[in-house]
């Protein structure tokens, strides 16, 4: 019964709709009238980048899966997590299954409430599915290229590639940073940084190592700036200021060594053959020993090779010519000057050529102004000059008579007369034929000093002989061997030796010697001991001829009887044939004192003079080399250049604006102490006493209490 009621009343409503549509003139159709249906709404917040998610409608918040009419407004709220942003495109809205159905979303901020993004859709007759992703927020880098180096910047996503200064970086990813400085220069402490500003603060980005040494930082979500500084890497300059050689040439003529050149020796006269024109012009070539130096030749700069090598050209006028090399170091303050002068040869003048005989050595000297003038080969000397002529003996020879041009000579002295340049020898007869045996005993081989750049050294490590024997090219034959040996003589001629004496007296007080000090006068002669094997009864003939060295050559002395290296300081004056003086001892750095022998190196030998003095006591770091005198008035000095020298209790200090080497010695000669100097201020512990300390190439005398 209650079945039929319901069809009764729907039947009425039916009848009751259709009348009145009748009424309002409408075309009536009969169907039924049923209530809308709702549609599905499916929604996932993404796992990265996600603070929260929220879908709300008619104020109520939804959960995924859920269903709405359509025509409903609906709400998406969306807050992405620190450091990330709605990715471009999204949120996304559109037919379930169909992705390319899409349904507008109308993006309405809403600041007030700080959200983020807020977006808005109408539910469509269709189910609908709204997806949103996320994606980190890019921060700009920027940074200027450094001076004096470079500054990379790169990422893991693009390995091997860069990122320009002003490029875009993900919040969160690893920045690899490297710094590199240009050669010569270094990182300055500290410089390497990277930062950026958030509102008015600024904030430091850590920077991070890895294993492997490698730089890098995590990008902020913020705009960053990196930054380095280079500076130059300070190096001790050098002090070097020398030339190692010296020629000339007059026009396109052969090059000549300028004689007797050493780099110890600062002015020379060089004469030239009288067929020299009056005008001509020569040119100079040399090498400098540090090749970073620079050279002024009579005022003007002279270019100078790589190598140190250089060339310059001077002009004679009237047949003479002064050339003066300035060779500035490195350090732009020690400085040598050489004057060479040029003089044309004039008719009365004639040349002098000495050849050293075998079996001894000859020297030929003249007096001028009431001084002896030593004689070397190829010196000019004037038309009626009297030369003298002495001679040495090696052992096993006996002298027979001088030869000049060819011709004996009875006397030991000859006038320069004018008629042609004279060619001066000797002649020796040797007294007995000298024995295989008996070579060993002639003098001590001569050890040559290892030249620049050859690796290892010659210098002997045990008591052997070392026999220098040249090579294939230069030997004379297959049947014939050589060796040089120095032979040292003590000087038994009391003329000779009074004579040696007494300039040894006056260098020695250049020197800074006592006037009363032990001395032990001798002669070193370079000897070339050459042994001769008869091609038919293998007998042997061995010669002794004095020659001068091609190369700076190491000589040994042993010591005098009853003198030893710790008990005496030693210097050793070598007095050579060309008027130098030159003074060897541990102060100047030239004497090396061995167990058993002195070593110093020399290029021509002449008379030596070793003068010892006992030490005032044992050479102890707490003994004073000095008595506790006055003060002098160079005490204690400030000096000019950027460098002060002063002393408080038992220490020396040094100030210095640049780096350098300091040398402490005695007044008796004695090094004491030798450091690095900073730039700052370097203190040194020292005994009392009086010192010389050397110092950027300047010698200060300071005094040291207790």
């Amino acid at each position: 019964m209650k079945q039929y009621t319901s069809l009764w009343l729907v039947c009425l409503l039916a009848v009751f709709s259709m009348t009145a549509r009748a009424q309002e003139g409408i075309e009536t159709k009969a169907r039924p009238d049923y209530p809308a249906l709702p549609f599905m709404l499916t929604f996932e917040a993404p796992a990265e980048g996600s603070a929260s998610l929220s879908i709300s409608a008619d104020g109520e918040t939804l959960t995924s899966p859920t269903t709405l009419h359509s025509g409903t407004e609906v709400t998406i709220t969306v807050t992405p997590a620190d450091g990330y942003r709605m990715a471009s495109g999204y949120p996304k809205v559109y037919r379930t299954g169909t992705p390319s159905e899409t349904v507008p979303a109308t993006f309405k901020p809403d600041a007030s409430s700080g959200i983020a993004y807020l977006y808005t859709f109408t539910m469509p007759d269709f189910p609908v599915t709204v997806e949103v992703e996320y994606e980190k927020i890019q921060s700009t880098v920027t940074f200027a290229n450094p001076a004096n180096g470079t500054l990379t910047l790169s990422t893991a996503d693009a390995p091997g590639s860069s990122i320009v200064s002003g490029g875009e970086v993900a919040s969160g990813t690893k920045v690899t940073i490297a710094a590199t400085p240009n050669k010569g220069y270094q990182m300055v402490f500290g410089s390497l940084k990277v930062s950026g500003k958030v509102g008015d603060k600024t904030n430091t980005v850590p920077l991070q190592k890895e294993k492997d040494g490698t730089t890098y930082f995590l990008m902020p979500a913020y705009t960053v700036e990196a930054e380095v500084k280079f500076e130059p890497i300070l190096v001790a300059l050098s002090s070097e200021a020398r030339l190692s050689s010296l020629s000339y040439k007059e026009g396109s003529g052969e090059v000549t060594p300028l004689p007797g050149f050493l780099a110890s020796t600062m002015k020379y006269e060089v004469l030239l053959p009288n067929s020299t024109q009056k005008s001509a012009t020569l040119t100079l070539s040399g090498q400098l020993v540090d090749a970073k130096a620079e050279l002024l030749v009579n005022g003007s700069p002279v270019s100078v090779e790589p190598t140190g090598s250089f060339t310059a050209t001077v002009s004679l006028e009237s047949g003479s010519a002064k050339a003066t090399l300035v060779v500035t170091a490195e350090d732009g303050q020690t400085k040598r000057t050489y004057e060479v002068n040029f003089t044309v040869l004039l008719e009365s003048e004639y040349y002098v050529k000495i050849l050293q005989p075998e079996g001894g050595t000859i020297s030929v000297s003249y007096t001028k102004e009431g001084k002896e003038v030593s004689v070397k080969s190829g010196d000019a000397v004037p038309v009626g000059t009297e030369l003298s002529l002495a001679h040495t003996a090696l052992p096993k020879y006996e002298f027979v008579s001088y030869k000049v041009n060819d011709d004996p000579l009875a006397s030991g002295n000859i006038t320069v007369s004018g008629t042609d340049d004279l060619t001066i020898t000797a002649a020796f007869t040797q007294e007995s034929s000298v024995t295989p045996e008996e070579i060993a005993t002639i003098g001590t081989p001569a050890v040559p000093k290892e030249k620049e750049g050859q690796e290892g050294t010659n210098v002997p490590t045990d008591d052997n002989p070392i026999v220098i024997i040249p090579d294939a090219v230069s030997l004379p034959s297959d049947t014939e061997l050589s060796s040089l040996r120095l032979v040292k003589e003590d000087i038994e001629d009391p003329a000779k030796k009074a004579e040696i004496e007494e300039k040894a007296k006056a260098a020695a007080q250049d020197a800074g010697i006592a006037p009363d000090a032990p001395k032990i006068v001798m002669e070193v002669t370079l000897v070339k001991v050459t042994t001769t094997i008869s091609a038919t009864d293998a007998s042997t003939t061995t010669a002794v001829t004095p020659v001068q060295p091609s190369d700076i050559v190491t000589v040994r002395i042993p010591y005098p009887e009853g003198v030893n290296k710790t008990q005496h300081d030693i210097v050793i004056i070598h007095l050579r044939s060309d008027g130098v003086v030159d003074v060897y001892s541990e102060g100047n750095n030239n004497l090396t004192l061995e167990d058993d022998y002195m070593e110093i190196s020399v290029a021509s030998f002449s008379p030596f003079v070793v003068s010892y003095t006992p030490k005032s006591g044992p050479v102890d770091p707490d003994y004073p080399d000095t008595p506790d005198t006055p003060d002098t008035p160079t005490s204690n000095a400030s000096v000019e250049g950027g460098i002060a020298v002063w002393t408080s209790a038992n220490a020396l200090h040094i100030r210095a604006d640049r780096p350098a080497e300091a040398w402490v010695v005695g007044l008796s000669g004695a090094s004491r102490a030798r450091f690095a100097v900073v730039p700052g201020e370097t203190r040194r512990a020292l005994p009392a006493g009086v010192y010389l300390v050397r110092i950027a190439d300047q010698t200060y005398k300071v005094r040291i209490r207790n």
